[in-house]
Order: structure tokens, then sequence, then C-alpha cells
């Protein structure tokens, strides 16, 4: 693997990692149909690093306030000043909290089902038709509810949608996104819910690739590493911001027609 390579794994990690098109899905057809093979457990990792620090830069409002809102359920609540935020950001951790359960479980007990899904990229071809429906019929749905009106069971139904996103060529944003579209919530709220509740989801992946990363040994200069993780975030911002765009303006419709595509080709062409 050159640093090329590394690089060009690094875009499609961050664009496809946030964009509704499925990273999974683009790893298994790009692995079946173009003999790209998959990257290393350090560098896979690394990258996985690289997307959730574009979480964290576009987001960095709200999870400074997540942090404060942590803070306050252990230490004293600030005297006066941050009631409102406080009060939100505490109800929203426990969101966060429920749906982020519902996807491990969802994650852990079908694991092996969703391992052997790898093997079929027709079935991912399927798959990506299925997001691009779903894109397609939410994307002028425009919802009123804000945070204030999030319960218990609409974190558990977008935390339902992540865990089945799991399953390749499901799109873990454009499902989780679209879950708060149809449960009424406007733009804003789906997609700022969707992407703090991917931070507990990557953190919890790579966690879970520990054990197999310790006993890596990278055939390539550990500083490639760190451009990746670069490159991985720069990219990963682009698509985020390039989403929110989009969402705005109610053209997921173009991520629709884009998946179709791909999964036409991929049902036509893969045996």
């Amino acid at each position: 693997m050159t640093l090329g390579d590394i690089v060009i794994l690094a875009v499609i990690q961050g664009l496809t990692e946030f964009f509704p098109i499925s990273s999974s899905g683009h790893l298994v057809l790009g692995q079946h149909i173009l003999g790209v093979q998959a990257p290393g457990i350090a560098l896979e990792v690394a990258l996985h690093l690289g997307t959730l620090i574009s979480v964290f830069i576009v987001f960095a409002k709200d999870i400074k306030l997540l942090l404060r809102a942590s803070l306050s359920f252990v230490v004293a609540a600030p005297p006066s000043g941050h009631t409102y935020d406080l009060t939100l950001y505490r109800r929203l951790i426990v969101l966060l909290v429920l749906a982020s359960i519902l996807t491990a479980v969802i994650g852990l007990t079908f694991k092996d089902i969703f391992i052997a899904l790898f093997a079929a990229p027709r079935l991912v071809g399927l798959m990506l038709i299925v997001t691009g429906i779903i894109l397609l019929l939410v994307t002028r749905l425009q919802g009123t509810k804000t945070f204030w009106r999030m319960r218990n069971r609409d974190a558990l139904a977008i935390g339902l949608a992540q865990g089945l996103a799991i399953t390749p060529g499901i799109s873990r944003s454009g499902l989780t996104i679209s879950t708060g579209l149809l449960l009424g919530f406007d733009r804003d709220v789906a997609t700022r819910f969707s992407f703090l509740l991917s931070i507990p989801a990557i953190v919890g992946a790579s966690l879970l690739e520990v054990p197999a990363l310790l006993r890596a040994q990278p055939d390539f200069p550990l500083w490639w590493i760190g451009v990746g993780v670069l490159v991985a975030a720069l990219a990963g911002v682009v698509a985020i911001l390039g989403l929110v765009h989009m969402l705005k303006r109610g053209k997921l419709s173009y991520f629709a027609y884009y998946v179709w595509a791909i999964g036409i080709l991929t049902m036509l062409l893969v045996r």
C-alpha cells in the first residue's frame, strides 16, 4: 500500500461515512468489482478516528454543551445563564444513551449475520436501491418538532434505524436522518441528532477492534496513518457540511439517484 492509496481510502471513507450513500456498501462493492482490498485494522480504525474528528469539528458547540451537561450530573450546576442549555442537553444525553444502547444490542446480537452480508454484493446492491427509495420519500419532508419534543420512543426509533443501518448498503446517516424526519422533527434536529449519535457508534465500533489493533503490524510508516486521519477528517467535514446544505434545500433525491445507479449496476454486473 502506498501513501497515495491511503489518501484515496481516506477521502472515500470521509465522504461515504457521512453522505447517505453507505460507506460499508461502497467498501463491499469496491472489493468485489474493483478488486480493492480492505485496509488493515490499524488504518481502518485510524480512518474512523478521522471521521469522528469531523463530527467534533462541525458540531463543536453541541458537543461542548453535552460535556457541560454531563459534568452537571456529578458537580453543581452553573448558577445562572445556562439553565436553558443545561436542561435541554441533559435530556439530550439521556436520549443519545437510549438510542446508542439499542444500536449496540442490535449490532452485538446480529453481528455474525451482518458480517455474512459483506460477502453478498448483490444483496448490497439491493440495499442501496432501498436506501435510495427511503431518501426519495423523505427528501421534501420538513417537520416542526424541536429537541424539546423528542421523547424516549423517538430516540429508540432512531437508535433502531442506526442498528439496522449496519447492513451493508443501508446508509447510517440516510436512515437515521430519514427516521427523524418521518417522526416530524425539523431537518436541523434530525441531522444534529443523527451525527451526535454517530459519536458513540464510531467509538464503540473502534473499541471492539482494540484486540486486533494491538496485534496489528502495519507494513507502512506510522506517519502515513496520521496523513490518513487528517485527510479523512477534512473529507468528513466537507461531507457533513455538504449534506447539511442539501438537506436544507430538500435535495436528498440527488443521493437517491446516485445509490440507485450504483445499486442497479451492481445487481446487473455482479454474479
